[in-house]
């Protein structure tokens, strides 16, 4: 398994309905004006430590499951720190099959992506750990490439314009952003470490994945800069920068947001079923199977309250978990 597709695999758990609809970026860097760029740098800085630190800790405590994580933080509350996550991580899943049936134009439309997507996790979380990351070793790339091309064709003809407005508040939210986003990336993290196996390559996969991860965010960051306040306002701004593109332009971008979700939801699957298959009283199969189906479930809930309920409460217990992950591993 190769260095590039397990940052791959780290690229696609970060990537979602949020960032490719570009309303994360929107709500934690573009808000805050220039600021927002300094954010960007806080954000990905943050995310390559937090990387490190939890490869680190996974290879020195030879832990293979979130839940091994949470024994050794606080062996009183694991079992409320490992259903927590759990649930947390369906609800993750959950979302972005939430968000694949909003693409939908009409009801029907909306619940044939739904399933459709439902069985592809299915069928890739099947073939185990090594099937995840390679569909993720190209899907992720692509993803990214894609965004960064829209992106860049719209600075070309529009320029690049700094906000005329700060707040030095974004600096908050950029932490809060890479908090949560490592919250969900440790469980991914935790469960294929042993396949990066010095210490040398962590440091690489952290700072590769998160560079990749940074300068999309600058291009995406500017793009969306140059939209008008509406345009933001909208419940999918990216959408916007290609607009009158043509319906080249379009599909590309609803592929993106598409295999966005679709790649961040393999992720959190696998990461689920490697904890459910830990104790070996469920085959790898069943396990799948029993969690895309309960994410089909959890996800006639909503994209939007799933959103607003789970990923605020994430953050703040990412800020926890890589507090504690720093005392055990720092002297």
């Amino acid at each position: 398994m190769s260095l590039w597709s397990i940052a791959a695999l780290y690229i696609g758990g970060v990537l979602g309905a949020g960032f490719a609809s570009g309303q994360e970026l929107v709500v934690f860097f573009v808000n805050y004006g220039s600021a927002g760029l300094w954010g960007i740098l806080v954000a990905a800085s943050f995310l390559f430590l937090g990387t490190v630190l939890i490869l680190e800790y996974c290879a020195q405590k030879s832990v293979s499951s979130y839940a091994q994580i949470f024994a050794r933080l606080d062996h009183r509350l694991i079992w409320l720190f490992d259903l927590l996550y759990s649930v947390f991580l369906l609800i993750g899943t959950s979302v972005m099959l939430a968000g694949i049936g909003a693409m939908g134009s009409t009801a029907l439309t909306g619940l044939i992506l739904k399933l459709g997507s439902a069985a592809l996790v299915l069928a890739v979380l099947r073939k185990g750990a090594a099937g995840v990351v390679k569909t993720s070793g190209w899907l992720a790339p692509l993803l990214v490439m894609i965004l960064c091309v829209l992106a860049l064709h719209r600075l070309q003809n529009h320029g690049i314009s700094l906000p005329e407005h700060s707040s030095w508040r974004g600096l908050e939210a950029a932490t809060l952003y890479g908090s949560y986003n490592l919250g969900f990336s440790m469980a991914v993290l935790a469960s294929i470490h042993s396949y990066v196996k010095t210490r040398k390559d962590r440091w690489k996969l952290a700072l590769v994945a998160n560079l990749i991860l940074g300068a999309s965010m600058v291009l995406l960051f500017f793009a969306l800069t140059s939209l008008s306040p509406q345009e933001l306002a909208r419940p999918f701004p990216l959408k916007h920068v290609v607009k009158g593109w043509g319906h080249i332009a379009l599909a590309s971008y609803e592929f993106v947001l598409w295999g966005a979700m679709y790649s961040t939801g393999i992720a959190h699957s696998l990461a689920l079923v490697s904890r459910i298959t830990e104790s070996q009283r469920v085959s790898w199969s069943r396990a799948s199977l029993i969690i895309v189906a309960a994410s089909l479930g959890l996800s006639y809930f909503g994209f939007s309250t799933l959103i607003s309920v789970a990923y605020p409460i994430l953050g703040l217990a990412g800020l926890w978990i890589i507090a504690n992950l720093a005392r055990e591993l720092l002297p």
